[in-house]
C-alpha cells in the first residue's frame, strides 16, 4: 500500500493532532551534529511533526497547577500519538520511529545544554507549522504559542509543506525579554539554567510544578496571529 501524505495527516487527525506538518530530510542540512534525523533512524527520508492546542485559560489561573496539569496531560497525549502513527506506518510497511514530548533528553557537550533527540520547534518550523519568536517559542498563525509538538520519524519520502512565510513575532516587540523575571531571553535564544531553575521546582512547600511561562502569557501573537 503506497503511504502519502495526505493519508498521514489524516491518521494523525484522527488520533488527536489538531495540527500536522511534513518536511523533506534535506530541510535539515543545518542540523547539529548528534541531532539530526538521520542520527536517530539513519534511513529517515521524511519528519512528520504534529501539535495539540494548549488550554489557553490555564494561563490565566491564580495557580500555576493547571497549567502544569495540561502540560503533563498533553505529553502523554502527545507520545501516545506518536507511537500510534509509528505502528500504523510501520504496517504500511516502513520503518519509523517517535520522538518525544518532553524528555528523556540528550546532553549536547558543545552548547552544554541538554536537547531532545531533535529540536520539535525547528522541526516544526520545516514542516510549516509557524516560526519561532524572540521567546524561542514556536507561533503558529491559527493556536499562537498555545500548541504542543511531537513527531515521528520516517524512512518513506513524503510530500513535504511549505515553510510558513508569516513572521513569529511583531516587529521591534520585546515584551518577552523585557518580562522575563530571570533575564533568560536575549531574542536568540535562552539560558537554559536561569530559565528552568526559576520555572520548575516546588512551590511554597508544594510539590514540582511549572511556575513562570511569563515568556508565553505575554507574546501579542501567544494566542494566534492576528
Amino acid at each position: 500500500m503506497s503511504i502519502t501524505a495526505s493519508t498521514v495527516k489524516e491518521v494523525a487527525f484522527d488520533l488527536g493532532a489538531d495540527l500536522c506538518g511534513i518536511a523533506q530530510i534535506e530541510r535539515f542540512e543545518d542540523a547539529p551534529a548528534g541531532f539530526h534525523p538521520k542520527d536517530v533512524l539513519p534511513d529517515c527520508r521524511s519528519v512528520i511533526v504534529f501539535g495539540v492546542r494548549f488550554l489557553k485559560s490555564s494561563l490565566y489561573a491564580k495557580s500555576t497547577i493547571p497549567y502544569t496539569t495540561v502540560r503533563n496531560e498533553l505529553s502523554s497525549r502527545l507520545n501516545s500519538i506518536a507511537v500510534k502513527l509509528s505502528e500504523y506506518l510501520e504496517d504500511q510497511g516502513t520503518a519509523a520511529v517517535p520522538m518525544n514530548t518532553t524528555g528523556p533528553d540528550e546532553w549536547d557537550e558543545k552548547t552544554q545544554k541538554l536537547r531532545g533527540i531533535i529540536s520539535l520547534k525547528h522541526a516544526a518550523v520545516q514542516a510549516g507549522l509557524g516560526k519561532i519568536g524572540k521567546n524561542t517559542l514556536l507561533v503558529n498563525d491559527k493556536f499562537g504559542n498555545m500548541i504542543w509538538l511531537n513527531g515521528v520519524f520516517v524512512a518513506e519520502a513524503l510530500e513535504a509543506d511549505p515553510v510558513a512565510e508569516y513572521s513569529g513575532c511583531i516587529e521591534n516587540c520585546r515584551l518577552c525579554l523585557n518580562s522575563c523575571p530571570v533575564k533568560a531571553l536575549d531574542g536568540i535564544s535562552m539560558d537554559q539554567q536561569k530559565c528552568w531553575n526559576h520555572a520548575f521546582g516546588e512551590h511554597n512547600g508544594g510539590e514540582w510544578r511549572i511556575k513562570c511561562f511569563t515568556c508565553r502569557k505575554i507574546c501579542p501573537n501567544g494566542l494566534g496571529i492576528k
